[in-house]
């Protein structure tokens, strides 16, 4: 006997989405949408990398100001001393033989006051190195700065010098601290004051 076979029906599955369940369909992406977060992206990556790149350029723009700075109050600070030290040496480096020529040294490095004070008594000075036989060599031991700025600058300097008169015809040792003042006069550094300290 000839058997027939019954067409089997198949339910539709309830969680698959289909042409018979519109509502279940995913939704398609937009143009729009597409195009909106690569862009979004790259525009927050430009502006991110654009402030750090004016933050470098700032921060940069800082420490060579910085740098700048501080190698101009180095450069200063050692015109200072240099100055300091050399008017001090003069100070106590007179010869009878040499008055005229050691005065005028001492006054080429001085302003002010001060300068007008020493070369006014640059005469007396003349004769009591030429009555006693006066030769004094100095030299600076030890200097620093007690402060300074663009315009004014104080040094502490401990200075000896060796005296020979006709006293002390071998020489004897003296020894000076002195605070010398400073002020910028034309770009150059000349002291304006000098006090002796204990």
């Amino acid at each position: 006997m000839a058997g027939t076979s019954a067409p089997v029906e198949v339910e539709p599955r309830l969680d698959q989405p289909g042409p018979d369940r519109p509502g279940d369909e995913a939704p398609a992406a937009t143009p729009d949408s597409e195009e909106r977060s690569p862009t979004r992206g790259f525009l927050i990556g430009l502006a991110t990398t654009a402030v750090i790149a004016i933050a470098a350029v700032v921060v940069g723009g800082v420490s060579w100001t910085n740098l700048r700075t501080e190698q101009t109050a180095q450069s200063r600070d050692e015109q200072v001393l240099e100055t300091a030290r050399q008017v001090a040496v003069n100070l106590v480096t007179l010869r009878h033989q040499s008055v005229d020529e050691d005065i005028q040294r001492v006054a080429d490095g001085t302003t002010g006051p001060f300068r007008d004070q020493f070369t006014s008594a640059s005469g007396s000075f003349g004769d009591v190195l030429n009555q006693g036989q006066v030769e004094s060599t100095g030299e600076v031991k030890e200097a620093g700065l007690v402060e300074a700025d663009d315009d004014h600058a104080v040094v502490l300097a401990a200075v000896t010098s060796t005296v020979k008169n006709t006293e002390a015809p071998d020489g004897e040792i003296r020894v000076y601290r002195m605070k010398v003042s400073l002020d910028s006069v034309d770009g150059n550094w000349l002291v304006s004051d000098v006090e002796f300290v204990a």
